[in-house]
């Protein structure tokens, strides 16, 4: 994943990055562009030369604490990205890459690119694309000519003291360029205007208490043809740091990010993880206030012998009285009603609370119904498999979380001939089966599975539907079983609820809820290395 502490993307590794890319990148046509995840994006590309076909993707990276660029022949997966940024970047596929360009002394890249002209909607000739690679406020900018404006822009930026005003519709204007850094020097602070914090302190380090010769050093940085990365640092000299790693351009995107598929995974998960949460927050929310409510409706039950109070002593209240005192009750009087209005005014109100404390007994008992169901989909989104979800989708539109939308209310819809087939977990004594959504579980636990069968389920706590199919005898395939429960529960130990499937009833509040009559209970405290990378491998392969 992401380093999360700024990272120095100096001038010197930019100009080696920007070589790079000009030998791989002029002349070659950009393809859609995809978004990766974590505010990075890409543009795949192709080149022909004597009838060889090249291909990769150029990688910008626009998060603030590690601005980059690089290119890599990674496939990746694509996540869905629907911002206005994105929509613009589309402005440029077809186009052809006709130059490189870094900003002297200053970390900024343009790719001029020929716009394609068999698009007959095309109204411009070309695009300069702009990226500023400054640690904490990094850019992007396409500028359409000849318009010469900025079309779109990643984040507008404006400081009125400094005259900065960068929009839509507006001219980008480069920096005065720096001077370049100096190979003769006196003293390492000296370079101070020309590099990085980061590179200027491994710089003084590797000069002052490595006594290199400074100015030998300054030759290597600029000449380097290399880059090398410490940590969060882009360097183009090692400056005998033991853990710099020297990287190739290709791979520098790999570096920094080590599971693309996961960050694209969770990305696309994101929007209905989102709306699981916002479900349980509300349902949360709801049982707090149905408990409020409850405990007023309590109280009240005490009106009925307020009632009786006031019938039993009606002869000694008259209107105007607002305290009745007897017998140790203090009880509040209307002042415009009679004795017997006021004792009916608090049977009504009795009789009110005793009707609502069933009622919302009721109603919290499907509420925690609707919460365990929503802790087991949020856990169920971050596991499941393609498949998985998309019967979790489907599950959700049922079970009304997800709304139809005119034009599209098949989105989320599955085949009525599709089967919710489990998980089957194949092992030398015997199967075990387990649900990854709430179809899932019902088809295993009560189609698949026989009134014999061994039914787990961790306790109090939400979980998916395992089932020992065959070889329930076999205390290895029982002790795997154990596991998988608590691996799909993702808990470190837990108690777990062991019963037969005869003694199993489905809930009828939610699809997958259960009411387990008869049970035992075991302590699971650890699940085995090789049963985590047996599970895993299982969710991976589906």
């Amino acid at each position: 994943m992401w380093y999360h502490t700024s990272m120095a993307l100096d001038n010197l590794s930019l100009n080696i990055i920007t070589e790079e890319l000009k030998s791989q990148m002029i002349s070659t046509k950009l393809g859609k562009p995809f978004y990766l995840g974590e505010n990075s994006y890409a543009f795949p590309y192709s080149k022909k030369e004597n009838e060889v076909i090249t291909h990769g993707s150029f990688v910008f990276c626009l998060e603030p604490t590690n601005p980059f660029v690089c290119y890599t022949k990674e496939r990746f997966d694509k996540v869905n990205e629907t911002s206005p940024f994105f929509n613009s970047l589309k402005k440029l596929t077809n186009g052809t890459v006709t130059g490189i360009e870094k900003f002297q002394g200053e970390r900024i890249l343009t790719l001029h690119i020929q716009s394609d002209k068999s698009d007959i909607t095309e109204t411009n000739d070309s695009y300069d694309f702009i990226l500023e690679l400054f640690p904490n406020r990094p850019n992007c900018y396409i500028i359409a000519y000849p318009y010469e404006k900025i079309v779109s822009l990643y984040k507008e930026h404006t400081d009125l003291e400094k005259g900065i005003f960068l929009a839509r519709n507006t001219t980008y204007h480069y920096p005065e360029p720096k001077e370049k850094l100096p190979l003769s020097l006196q003293d390492p602070e000296e370079a101070r205007p020309y590099l990085p914090n980061a590179t200027l302190r491994y710089l003084k380090s590797y000069v002052n208490e490595l006594h290199h010769d400074l100015n030998d050093t300054l030759l290597k940085m600029s000449e380097s043809k290399e880059i090398y990365v410490n940590k969060k640092d882009i360097l183009s000299f090692d400056f005998g740091l033991p853990d710099a790693k020297k990287v190739k351009v290709e791979d520098l995107y790999h570096h920094f990010v080590s599971n693309q598929k996961e960050i694209a995974k969770l990305d696309k998960i994101k929007e209905l993880l989102h709306l699981i949460q916002h479900s349980l927050k509300v349902a949360e929310k709801k049982k707090i206030n149905l408990h409020n409510d409850l405990k007023t409706a309590e109280e009240r039950m005490s009106y009925l012998e307020y009632g009786q109070m006031i019938y039993l002593y009606q002869s000694e209240i008259k209107k105007g009285d607002k305290i009745l005192e007897r017998d140790g009750y203090t009880i509040p009087l209307n002042p415009k009603l009679d004795a017997i209005k006021n004792a009916n005014f608090y049977f009504k109100k009795y009789s009110k609370a005793k009707s609502a404390i069933k009622i919302l007994n009721e109603i919290i008992v499907k509420t925690e119904n609707e919460i365990e169901y929503l802790k087991q989909k949020e856990n169920e989104v971050q596991y499941g498999t393609p498949r998985d979800l998309m019967e979790l989708k489907s599950e959700l539109l049922e079970e009304g979380y997800i709304k139809e939308k005119q034009g599209r209310n098949t989105v989320y819809k599955v085949s009525k001939k599709h089967r919710y087939d489990p998980h089957i977990l194949l092992l030398a004594g015997g199967k075990i089966g387990f649900g990854m959504n709430g179809l899932q579980n019902e088809e295993l636990t009560f189609n698949l599975a026989k009134k014999e069968n061994i039914f787990l389920h961790i306790k109090d706590y939400p979980g998916s539907h395992v089932v020992i199919l065959e070889g329930e005898n076999n205390q290895e395939v029982f002790l795997c079983a154990l596991e998988l429960v608590l691996y799909l529960s993702k808990l470190d130990s837990a108690e777990v609820m062991v019963a037969k499937k005869k003694d199993v009833k489905k809930n009828p509040a939610h699809i997958g809820l259960v009411n387990i009559l008869k049970y035992e209970t075991k302590i699971v405290k650890r699940i085995r290395p090789e049963s985590r990378t047996l599970f895993d491998k299982e969710l991976k392969r589906s």
